[in-house]
């Protein structure tokens, strides 16, 4: 098994890394993508890598684009859109190349778990394991309505979300909001007939934990969701998270073997 910091061009004409751990032995890929400022080596995006190539996939993990990482950034800023069209490229890219099958795997922590639920929802036939975790919202509209970062934008015209963990600053911009309340993924999501398996911490969010379960009931394939206690929205900030994010992606698979 091998590790490969590989560059892309997205649509945008913009720089894209990726992490990309293959094995010629490995017959199943999975694309993770990470959330909302941050990057593919997260404490949980490391965990997802890990546990996917354990059980035979190979693993293209993603650097979003407008975002505090190795991607390059446009004027305009993050956008969910700018999210799954990054995805989109990716999977695009990666028909290139030899170890591409479908269907194949997604998963995802928070806006990326939004685009890797939206692109399933757009390409169910492409699509056989779904894995969000910590899945934000539903309604593009409610999503606005609900979070805190919503007034400094509506008042400023941007918010500064300070990473905890580098101190570096992402401006999220008024178009963010504006192309956020384009989507109301209600419908859609009963489109995807991927084994979809929602993970969620209990130290999340209210509005977070409520929507997971909004999902896990609006969805119409095989499906469950997992709801761990003490664990927040990052998922695997602490060795005890880690710990019960690794056990809750262990019962995947061994649900995945048992089928």
């Amino acid at each position: 098994m091998k590790t490969d910091n590989i560059f892309i061009e997205n649509r945008k004409g913009l720089k894209m890394a990726l992490r990309v751990t293959t094995d010629e032995s490995n017959d199943k890929l999975v694309f993770l993508q990470h959330g909302l400022g941050a990057r593919k080596e997260y404490p949980h995006m490391l965990v997802l890598e890990q546990e996917f190539a354990k059980h035979g996939y190979n693993v293209v993990n993603i650097d979003a684009t407008d975002s505090l990482n190795e991607s390059e950034s446009s004027r305009g800023g993050v956008t969910f859109s700018g999210f799954w069209q990054d995805l989109e490229d990716v999977i695009l890219w990666a028909k290139t190349q030899k170890f591409y099958v479908e269907p194949f795997a997604l998963a995802g922590q928070s806006l990326g778990a939004e685009a890797v639920v939206y692109y399933a929802s757009q390409n169910p036939s492409k699509v056989n394991l779904l894995v969000p975790c910590a899945f934000p919202w539903l309604d593009g509209k409610a999503e606005i309505q609900n979070n805190k970062r919503t007034k400094d934008i509506l008042e400023k015209g941007y918010f500064d979300q300070v990473s905890r963990s580098t101190g570096r600053v992402l401006r999220i911009n008024k178009n963010y909001l504006d192309d956020v309340e384009k989507y109301d993924l209600s419908e859609q999501v009963k489109n995807i007939t991927a084994d979809t398996h929602l993970i969620v911490g209990l130290k999340d969010s209210d509005y977070h934990i409520e929507n997971n379960k909004k999902l896990f009931e609006l969805l119409q394939c095989k499906k469950s969701l997992q709801l761990l206690e003490d664990v927040p929205h990052d998922l695997a900030n602490t060795p005890e998270n880690k710990e019960e994010f690794e056990n809750a992606l262990e019962n995947i698979f061994d649900c995945i073997q048992k089928k």
